[in-house]
């Protein structure tokens, strides 16, 4: 199956992938539930390859949250607005036109002022694995938003074999969102030496 059939495919069974992912999430057992409600306008930073649980975990809470623009964006969108989230397009690299950074920054600064909640995988879309990069810290800088590093544990689960390493919970697994101690980045900050404590932060967690 080439992978324009592939991607046709998936497409059309996402009006089925959305409820079976539904019932997945609710199935999951939750040592921990982290209050979103509480949060206005903060960063949360996560692994790719956390994506899928941290997704379960913050269903129909109006989180804003990133898809790439190409075929797999297209998937990934439809599935993320079925679960409750809001999407924008684009890559978050910052001065990489190409990629729709700069207005990808502007709508999720726009979405930070509103008081939304933004969710970013910091080593996504294609990798390096577990490598921060600095879209992420640059928009915590322009916006003053604090960058929440958040990572999730199953005790019952699958890694997927892909560059990401991506958990998938089994059904009635438990689960427990662990977060870290927030991340500011003011004006004068070194936004290299803040990646790379995000990026030590993120390692921890996921080790933890």
């Amino acid at each position: 199956m080439n992978k324009r059939i592939r991607f046709r495919l998936i497409l059309a069974l996402t009006p089925l992938i959305v409820p079976a992912v539904r019932i997945l999430g609710r199935s999951i057992r939750w040592k921990k539930r982290y209050d979103f409600h509480k949060d206005r306008g903060k960063i949360y930073a996560l692994l790719h390859g956390h994506a899928l649980g941290l997704a379960l975990f913050g269903m129909d809470r109006g989180i804003c949250t990133l898809a790439s623009r190409f075929a797999d964006g297209e998937i990934a969108t439809r599935i993320l607005e079925g679960l409750g989230f809001e999407v924008v397009r684009g890559s978050t690299e910052e001065g990489r036109a190409e990629k729709g950074g700069r207005t990808v920054a502007l709508q999720l600064i726009e979405a930070i002022q509103r008081g939304k909640n933004v969710a970013i995988t910091v080593d996504g879309p294609k990798g390096p694995p577990m490598k921060v990069k600095r879209g992420v810290v640059f928009l915590a800088q322009k916006t003053g938003a604090p960058i929440v590093p958040a990572a999730v544990k199953f005790k019952k689960f699958f890694e997927v074999r892909s560059w990401d390493r991506f958990l998938v919970p089994y059904p009635f697994t438990e689960g427990e969102v662990i977060v870290g101690e927030e991340i500011r980045v003011l004006p004068e900050d070194d936004l290299e030496e803040k990646r790379l404590q995000l990026e030590r932060v993120l390692s921890s967690l996921a080790s933890s």
